[in-house]
């Protein structure tokens, strides 16, 4: 799969308003929807809801990885979203959180491509430059930048 197709600027917005985690994540869904790459804004929601009822997709540091992997997604998609203001997500190191990188993945889509995704972004969030690269990001284009160079140079994933 092609990095464009995962993430482009339809799936990155700035500075969002929202002051809850519900609202952080109905954003998102909105976002993905929007996009193309869910048939429901409102399951996709729910997928991640039901997610964060497991234990929190907080992760440390101010960003959170909420996700869903379900029949409602009709392509896998990276959506990343800054708040305007942090929100408690009662995260592992019970730090508020301002940067989400949300995953929708398609129940379908090959074996553990959601785990693959997963991985590759835990691995690089122990990172602190990758973590200041997505937390001082101002435009749309470094966070496109910030994730997809931790793919594979070849463009795919």
């Amino acid at each position: 799969m092609n990095k464009s197709e995962l993430i482009n600027d339809s799936l990155v917005e700035l500075n969002v308003e929202a002051r809850s985690k519900e609202e952080a994540l109905r954003k998102i869904a909105d976002l993905v929807l929007k996009a193309g790459c869910v048939k429901s804004a409102e399951a996709y929601y729910h997928g991640m809801m039901e997610r964060e009822k497991n234990a929190t997709t907080g992760f440390g540091s101010g960003i959170a990885i909420p996700h869903a992997k379900m029949k409602e997604v009709l392509k896998p998609a990276i959506c990343v979203i800054t708040l305007k203001d942090a929100v408690d997500w009662k995260a592992m190191d019970d730090k508020p959180v301002q940067l989400l990188i949300a995953l929708a993945v398609p129940t379908e889509h090959e074996g553990n491509f959601h785990l693959k995704l997963l991985a590759t972004l835990s691995e690089n969030l122990m990172e602190e430059h990758f973590i200041h690269s997505l937390l001082s990001a101002s435009t749309k284009h470094e966070i496109l930048t910030t994730i997809t160079d931790i793919f594979t140079d070849k463009g795919e994933i």
